[in-house]
């Protein structure tokens, strides 16, 4: 167990669930010089905490990363991911970020998600002869994430074999399944992204192991929550230093990726092109 000393927080996991709940009490005036506190304020607060976690958990802007997590085809039209599953981790995501195929081209399998310095050797980035790269040299492709379910439903040919192109994430409980399609035979690798699992099933002795911007949003947003259970409403001050400190956040995390258009909309694509329509004026 991480221990804080004298309100610092450890140098490597932060403060303690019991220090940022006994803060966020304090702002309630309970708990000030022991007055008013009991175990039970401390048992409600880090429900309230495990449940406003869960929540951030869902919202981009509010976890810190995106984990690329890795698995092999085998030809199945169906993946699953979640505990035991095609993709074995602990919570199934509730939607995936983005997906890239791989044609591992007689490279090794990845183990550290993405391109990391043990997934090559210095002799897969030798091209020989061949002018297509040597063995072992794999290839990646950006996969199209078909949204809605009703949207993959509409596909004719579910069972079409093929390069990977497109796919599709139905986050079921307690499995999500991940459907490529078309669907590609074994010897690809799937690497999906989703957002990176916040803590979960903390006690009061358990250390927030989070970026120290969280510290302050988590105190400000508990003592938020709280109010209600000691009779009263969050004050403006308590309301304000909240949104301040998860903007903090949202700054800190948001990613913008470059805008995507429909092919439709596109000049070369669009079968209303003519030459000269894209210098044209709205």
């Amino acid at each position: 167990m991480s221990e804080s000393n004298s309100g610092t927080p450890a140098a490597t996991t932060g403060y303690l669930v019991s220090d940022l709940i006994g803060m966020a009490l304090e702002q309630l005036g309970v708990g000030i010089g022991g007055q008013n506190f009991d175990a039970q304020g401390m048992n409600s607060g880090v429900m309230h905490l495990n449940m406003m976690l869960a929540q951030w958990q869902r919202r981009r802007w509010l976890v810190p990363n995106l984990v690329d997590t890795a698995f092999q085809s085998t030809g199945a039209s169906v993946y699953y991911f979640g505990p035991g599953g095609d993709l074995d981790i602990p919570v199934r995501p509730d939607r995936i970020e983005a997906v890239y195929a791989r044609l591992l081209n007689g490279a090794v399998q990845s183990t550290e998600g993405a391109f990391a310095p043990s997934d090559f050797n210095p002799s897969d980035f030798d091209t020989g002869n061949d002018g297509l790269g040597g063995p072992g040299q794999p290839i990646d492709f950006g996969l199209t994430i078909i949204e809605a379910y009703e949207d993959y439903a509409s596909l004719g040919l579910k069972a079409l074999r093929a390069w990977p192109t497109y796919c599709h994430y139905n986050p079921a409980f307690p499995l999500g399944e991940f459907r490529p399609w078309p669907i590609p035979p074994a010897g690809w690798e799937f690497h999906v992204l989703y957002k990176a699992s916040l803590p979960a099933n903390l006690s009061a002795g358990s250390p927030i192991n989070l970026p120290p911007e969280y510290w302050d949003a988590i105190m400000w947003a508990l003592a938020a929550r709280l109010a209600p259970s000691y009779g009263q409403e969050a004050s403006a001050t308590v309301v304000a230093s909240a949104k301040s400190a998860l903007n903090t956040i949202r700054t800190s995390n948001t990613q913008v990726p470059i805008l995507g258009m429909p092919a439709i909309l596109t000049p070369i694509s669009n079968p209303f092109y003519w030459p000269g329509l894209e210098l044209q004026k709205l």
